[in-house]
């Protein structure tokens, strides 16, 4: 299907159905559900949520040092950034404006979040997956090539900065998402509707942190099916509690195996 199919299609317009219009109308209501949820969030000191700020310094710093004594570099890393930008938004103009589809040979590296095949096919949604990997490529060739900051301020950009590209994906936004844009459509709004009860039900959960359920916390219970093996507890502190579970066999090993839950989640 080319974009003149979609837009011949859309040229029709469909009435909206009382389902679409009732999901709509929930979605403002837990907006400002949201809202307050994040209303009592507690102020957290910056240093635990980031790197502070001495580190960036370290790294403008080296970069204006850098600028200042071999700007060709700096020049030559704009040159080529901009380059490759303005050639994909040209490439993305011109098929969008032929109304076909893209079939260029795709040079980005493989990743597991852009399986879609519309982020190879659909001009929109190319343009952005390229344009995400020239930003990409261009922020770690930054760090990789900046002089001036030793080895564990470097690992530490490199570390945050990975943090930074992989929220800024574009498979991270519903509106540069095709797999949630196609969701949505498919359910009348249904899966942003469950979506945003999902992240409110964690944000009112932890008083405004948005930390996400990995579980159904009520999935379990002690005694039915969760810690049904017989044992006992032998020692008990502020950290933890020895559980010797009783044997199931005869005989057992003079030595006992110690066995450590992980502790991180």
């Amino acid at each position: 299907m080319t974009t003149k199919d979609i837009e011949a299609k859309d040229s029709v317009a469909a009435p909206v159905s009382d389902t679409l219009k009732e999901n709509l109308a929930r979605i403002e209501v837990l907006t400002q559900r949201m809202a307050t949820a994040l209303s009592h969030k507690k102020e957290i000191r910056s240093s635990l949520q980031g790197p502070t700020p001495e580190l960036w310094a370290k790294a403008a710093g080296a970069w204006m040092g850098e600028a200042m004594a071999h700007p060709e570099k700096i020049w030559a890393a704009q040159i080529d950034y901009w380059g490759k930008a303005v050639q994909n938004a040209v490439a993305a103009q011109e098929a969008l404006l032929s109304g076909g589809t893209v079939v260029e040979e795709d040079d980005t590296p493989a990743d597991p979040r852009f399986k879609n095949p519309l982020w190879q096919t659909h001009p929109y949604f190319h343009a952005l997956k390229k344009q995400y990997f020239i930003a990409a490529d261009a922020i770690e060739k930054g760090i990789e090539e900046l002089d001036g900051v030793g080895d564990y301020d470097r690992w530490r950009l490199e570390y945050f900065s990975k943090q930074i590209i992989d929220m800024m994906a574009p498979t991270n936004f519903l509106v540069s998402n095709p797999d949630a844009l196609e969701k949505a459509i498919e359910t009348e709004g249904q899966s942003l509707v469950d979506g945003l009860e999902n992240m409110i039900r964690d944000l009112e959960r932890n008083n405004g942190e948005l930390i996400v359920t990995l579980s159904d916390p009520d999935a379990f219970k002690v005694g039915q099916n969760l810690g049904t093996t017989e044992g006992s507890v032998v020692y008990r502190n502020r950290m933890f509690e020895l559980i010797q579970y009783a044997p199931t066999t005869e005989t057992v090993h003079a030595t006992p195996l110690l066995i450590f839950p992980p502790w991180i989640n």
